[in-house]
């Protein structure tokens, strides 16, 4: 009788932990990409209860063979993916920051919802002969009215004290529109030719024409699936607002090879890959807010992309495109960042050197 039980236990065990790999899948690639609603919550609760328990409890009943072999094989596969992604992710790995200020992190705080840091990347352009230009990206502000706005205010005089060339906003601005007027109190131009910024996700789920507003009214640049030039110097470079999937549903931007550098702000770095095949040769993108949730050892769980956990966080190579994927500064839905800092990207662009 004891021995029935283990089996029994260990099944619905085992079973649970199939339908929670699933649920997972689904909730980085379905479920947390669904816009806001008072819906939202509980439909991926029912999705969690429905997998996770329906599976244990079938276990339960079912735990003999060939029946425990279904969940079995099933994780095999869900790992055979994870070496997979895991290959991917190190065929695509950017160079590191060559600075990170500050960089600790206590094991034993692990609400990081306010430990801001910045990195700091040098890249080599072939595109790029004038003297280092330097780009600061904030993105996932996520202005929320449980966080101070002291917060918010010292995230752009940081960024600004980094002296940038040209800032970027990539998009998620608010989760709410009461952050509105809090918003108008953060924003300002710190770019010192010019501040660039595209809406994000939570923008245009909460009111994309109110939030786009008092963006232009603080000065800054907002492109909506748009391409602009500018100056630098005896040199000119693009950049392009990409607001796919949202937005006007722009699928792709035309390939030119004219050797002017061209910058992409991207919301969503899951557009990589047809980014990639355009004219784009650094594209700066946020989303994923690193996870927002990493635990210590294994990183992120929780990633709302197509590709999991590929690109949520760091410096990625695909097809010659620099992709930068910044942690952003805010949190949303719980509005709180465990074990996961919130950061500001400084890349400085310099000439490739000749062999």
């Amino acid at each position: 009788m004891m021995k029935i039980q283990i089996q029994q236990l260990g099944s619905a065990a085992l079973y649970g932990t199939a339908g929670f790999c699933i649920f997972l899948m689904l909730l980085n690639r379905l479920l947390i990409l669904m816009p806001d609603s008072k819906g939202k919550a509980p439909i991926i609760l029912t999705t969690f209860v429905l997998i996770v328990g329906g599976g244990a409890v079938f276990g339960f009943f079912f735990h003999t063979l060939p029946w425990v072999l279904a969940p079995l094989a099933l994780l095999f596969l869900i790992l055979l993916g994870e070496v997979r992604r895991s290959f991917i992710r190190r065929s695509c790995a950017g160079t590191g920051p060559v600075n990170t200020t500050p960089h600790t992190m206590d094991i034993r705080n692990p609400i990081t919802t306010t430990d801001l840091i910045v990195h700091r990347y040098e890249l080599p352009c072939p595109k790029w002969n004038g003297t280092p230009l330097r780009i600061v990206q904030i993105t996932d502000l996520h202005v929320h009215l449980n966080l101070p706005l002291e917060y918010y205010q010292k995230v752009i005089a940081v960024a600004e004290e980094a002296q940038p060339d040209i800032a970027i906003f990539t998009g998620d601005f608010i989760s709410n529109l009461n952050a509105l007027a809090k918003l108008r109190q953060v924003l300002r131009p710190i770019g010192r030719l010019e501040t660039y910024a595209v809406l994000g996700n939570h923008d245009y789920w909460t009111n994309p024409d109110s939030v786009g507003a008092v963006i232009r009214e603080s000065k800054i640049h907002l492109l909506s699936d748009e391409s602009v030039s500018l100056q630098v110097g005896t040199q000119k470079l693009i950049v392009t607002g990409y607001d796919y999937p949202w937005g006007t549903k722009q699928k792709s931007i035309s390939h030119q090879d004219n050797g002017i550098l061209h910058i992409v702000l991207s919301h969503t770095p899951d557009n990589i890959y047809r980014l990639s095949e355009s004219s784009a040769d650094l594209v700066f993108s946020g989303h994923y807010h690193a996870g927002q949730i990493r635990v210590p050892m294994l990183g992120s769980i929780v990633v709302p992309s197509v590709y999991g956990r590929r690109f949520d966080h760091g410096h990625f190579v695909i097809n010659d495109t620099h992709l930068f994927v910044a942690s952003g500064i805010g949190a949303a839905n719980p509005p709180v960042r465990i074990y996961c800092q919130p950061d500001i990207f400084v890349v400085d662009i310099v000439p490739q050197k000749k062999d």
